[in-house]
């Protein structure tokens, strides 16, 4: 004769509650994608409307905003303001908060805690702090006769400001992981500390360095208060052209504007899953 267990009321309770629990945070957790995405998707919609200004729900459907935008020179002109803008800030920012990075945490030295604050200090600062005092401390500055204020380079070194501060607390988190028992063993094998450093510290934390310039490229791209302060008609980035447009005519351009900001976003995302992936590949073979 087989004894069957008969659960108690105390596990039925308990069995109960986990179903709820469970259910609840499956809910939760559908809740805050369709939260975040819905912003998105509703801009992806509305750049394929054929209206004249931006409504919703859309009534036909159409892609001519699409060939507007990108037969236009003067959003091809602010696209390509933009990533270049991006490009350069990416370079100064992964340069400087990579070295800065190494320098902390191999190093002690006096009023390291004081020198962080002020390196992580420009990240919780408001654009429009940053951009203004940019814009007074250089904005007639003049080098070998050519113009700083509204010309790339200083939207770069603007845009750095925020992009230093992120790649350095990454970076440093980053090269915490570095076996400094391999740096050593380089240097009594006769290493230089530039040829240890670029020859086996940077290959080791390589995953870190494009995930941080990365990130730096994105947040120049999408950053629109300092560029508003210092750039002009021939140098406006793709945000800001985007806000003069909004205040005159709100057309679904702006939506294919936005989408196109979106896509580039996501391939930078997508860059970074990839090369992760692949450097987990390399270390578990």
């Amino acid at each position: 004769m087989v004894n069957a267990t008969v659960p108690s009321p105390m596990q039925v309770k308990s069995n109960a509650q986990a179903g709820i629990l469970k259910f609840s945070s499956w809910g939760f957790v559908a809740f805050i994608v369709i939260y975040l995405l819905t912003p998105i998707i509703v801009t992806l919609l509305m750049s394929f409307s054929d209206a004249s200004a931006l409504r919703f729900p859309i009534r036909e459907w159409s892609t001519k905003w699409y060939g507007d935008f990108f037969a236009s020179p003067q959003w091809t002109d602010a696209l390509l303001n933009s990533l270049m803008i991006a490009v350069g800030t990416t370079v100064i920012s992964t340069t400087c908060g990579v070295v800065a990075a190494w320098a902390f945490e191999k190093y002690e030295f006096r009023f390291k805690p004081l020198l962080y604050l002020l390196v992580m200090l420009p990240l919780f600062m408001p654009g429009v702090v940053l951009g203004l005092g940019v814009a007074m401390a250089m904005g007639s500055a003049d080098i070998l006769g050519y113009q700083l204020y509204g010309s790339r380079l200083i939207v770069m070194l603007a845009h750095s400001l925020w992009a230093i501060p992120l790649v350095f607390m990454l970076m440093e988190t980053t090269f915490r992981t570095v076996d400094h028992r391999i740096v050593e063993a380089s240097y009594d094998l006769g290493g230089r500390p530039f040829q240890t450093f670029f020859e086996i510290v940077l290959p080791s934390v390589s995953t870190g360095i494009v995930s941080s310039a990365l990130f730096a490229f994105v947040i120049s791209l999408n950053e629109f208060v300092m560029a508003l302060f210092l750039t002009t008609r021939d140098t406006q980035t793709l945000p800001v052209l985007m806000w003069l447009s909004l205040r005159s005519a709100g057309t679904p351009r702006l939506a294919v504007a936005s989408v196109v900001l979106a896509c580039t976003v996501i391939i930078s995302l997508a860059i970074i899953m990839v090369w992760h992936s692949r450097q987990l590949r390399k270390a578990q073979a």
